[in-house]
């Protein structure tokens, strides 16, 4: 791996994770309890593909044919599997590492008009714009304009179509300006997806309001990128319809729980700012965001009981509501309230505007402890990372699900869309946040077959195998797949309904120069401790943290290592679309 610190690179995914934030006591120590059974409404068919190869559940014979299970039979000489499968690994002919499995038809299996907007020649999605007043739009107010921003994703979809199969299908887009971010305006806009357009699938929603997708999922139509940062009971009860891209708050908090407890739990604060604190057993302070009302007080309530079973129970937790003209007054009030329960470490579950706050308030009350970095909504970047109290920041380490920063021509949403159409995508600043959950639709669309259904749509996608897990390419799955533990008294995992899997340690070098996310150059930087490895749920190691070790740590690759790199190809001749 070449580190460099020189050339401007994307904005991460992170803008598609934020959302409300999971409410934690001890909830750093073990998933919590949460409901195991989606809806029950999947008009008499099975929940298809639990697993890889459809563990869990019996397999739905209307999904298509994979390579793998031809392969198995001896039977892939029996099929025509079409110009964009490499027969030689038996995936289609994508440069990349997230390329699906090659699939064909099952015999007998009939498309036609097979659910709400699905025809036997179009598939009706709605391309959900954030309201002015979302934080999320908020957030993006800087980058490419909202037409610039809907023509890529169209261009995108139209790329994926061609290099996914849709099954004589033509995706058919519509448009939806948010109007607002409360209950009653997510809800109404869900109401138009679903009864006004008729549409199959919202491909983004409100980023303060899981509502949008819970009356979605009432009515039938998936919603992907949707109330990210809900608990996973949320996606399990509007199970087949709500999908994501990062891990649940649950997930999350194994490996996160594993770091603190097994890697921080009683020794020093040796990265606390004030000196005072470095011989001290660490003493935590939980400062999370929640709604009003609660939604994780079932999380709160058993996670706290776990994380006490382990050893761990923090000095203070403190919660606070995201009112922006407030944040000020609630970060004085909380960082009182840390400082005089004398923690020496602050762990930060919110959004990515109250650590301004925070920090700021910390220095004023000359209190310096250390920050652990949990991963939530910008706070893993450099970007926002250069907006808080540097002399707090400093002392700022932790996890991750983001992979070690490339430049943006080397990264998959701009290099494939180079690649397909022969010119820069005119998205420079928001194309990575706009890819992923289009690429989790065509290939569920694609995984489907042509009996393209929420529950096929679902079948089809956990049918997935697992790929990933570079410092480059976070291991992506769903289904099955044995990656989490299942909750406390079941015998089996919940399915999987979002895609990253593990996370790689970081922390901020305050004195380090290069570029930030979207480019600009400046003074401080996230670093990806040993290279950016990565770790699943359990794997994490019982050694000290690796923070603020400099060998190994790398802040920026030239590169793709050439051990990660997908296999090549030319771009198609017909571009389709």
């Amino acid at each position: 791996m070449t580190p460099r610190t020189t050339t401007p690179v994307p904005r991460p995914s992170a803008l598609k994770r934020f959302g409300p934030l999971v409410a934690v006591v001890a909830a750093i120590a073990l998933v919590a309890v949460l409901s195991s059974t989606g809806r029950s409404s999947d008009s008499g068919q099975t929940v298809a593909g639990l697993g890889s190869s459809g563990e869990g559940a019996e397999k739905d014979t209307s999904l298509p044919i994979s390579w793998d299970e031809a392969e198995k039979a001896g039977t892939t000489a029996e099929y025509d599997w079409g110009p964009m499968c490499d027969q030689e690994t038996g995936r289609l002919k994508i440069p990349s590492t997230y390329t699906p499995p090659c699939f064909v038809a099952r015999p007998g299996v009939k498309g036609g008009a097979t659910a709400q907007g699905v025809t036997a020649d179009t598939i009706t999605i709605v391309l959900y714009q954030a309201a002015d007043t979302d934080l999320g739009a908020m957030l993006q107010a800087k980058l490419d304009p909202d037409a610039v921003q809907i023509d890529a994703r169209k261009k995108t979809l139209a790329m994926l179509s061609n290099l996914m199969n849709t099954w004589g299908r033509t995706i058919e887009i519509k448009t939806l300006k948010g109007s607002g971010v409360d209950e009653t305006s997510a809800r109404a806009d869900a109401v138009k997806v679903a009864d006004e357009y008729k549409a199959f699938a919202s491909i983004g929603g409100p980023s303060q309001s899981p509502s949008y997708a819970d009356e979605l999922s009432q009515r039938g139509v998936l919603c992907l990128s949707c109330g990210l940062g809900v608990p996973d009971a949320t996606f399990q009860d509007n199970a087949p319809y709500m999908w994501g891209l990062l891990q649940t708050p649950e997930q999350w908090l194994v490996n996160m729980g594993d770091y603190m407890i097994e890697r921080m739990l009683n020794r020093n604060a040796e990265f606390a700012g004030d000196p005072k604190l470095h011989d001290q057993k660490r003493r935590f302070a939980i400062v999370h965001f929640e709604q009003d009302p609660p939604v994780f007080s079932q999380t709160t309530e058993v996670s706290s009981r776990i994380g006490e079973e382990r050893g761990f129970k923090p000095v203070k937790t403190i919660s606070y509501q995201l009112v922006l003209d407030k944040l000020g007054q609630y970060a004085r009030n909380i960082i009182s309230q840390v400082k005089a329960s004398k923690a020496t470490t602050v762990v930060f579950m919110g959004d990515p505007i109250m650590p301004i706050y925070l920090t700021k308030a910390a220095t004023e009350q000359n209190y310096f402890p250390e920050w652990v970095i949990t991963g939530t909504v910008f706070t893993d970047t450099a970007s926002l990372g250069r907006l808080y109290d540097q002399k707090q920041w400093a002392h700022a380490f932790g996890l991750s699900s983001l992979a070690v920063r490339l430049p943006k021509e080397k990264t998959d949403p701009y290099r494939l869309y180079e690649w397909y159409y022969g010119e820069p995508t005119p998205a420079q600043k928001t194309m990575s946040t706009l890819w992923g959950d289009l690429w989790q639709f065509a290939m569920g669309v694609y995984a489907a077959g042509p009996n393209l259904t929420p529950q096929t749509f679902r079948g089809g996608i956990f049918s997935i195998p697992t790929y990933g897990g570079t410092a480059v390419a976070p291991q992506v799955s769903y289904g099955n797949k044995g990656v989490f533990p299942p909750i406390p008294g079941a015998k089996t995992p919940a399915p999987d309904y979002l895609g990253i899997d593990d996370m790689v340690e970081i922390w901020w070098n305050a004195d380090m120069a290069g570029p930030d996310e979207q480019g600009e150059e400046g003074k401080g930087m996230m670093m990806y401790a040993n290279e950016g490895k990565r770790y699943l749920a359990g794997k994490m190691p019982k050694t000290p943290p690796d923070a603020f070790k400099k060998d190994g740590a790398v802040a920026l690759l030239d590169e793709v290592p050439a051990d990660q790199r997908p296999k090549d190809y030319p771009p198609p001749s017909s571009k389709g679309g």
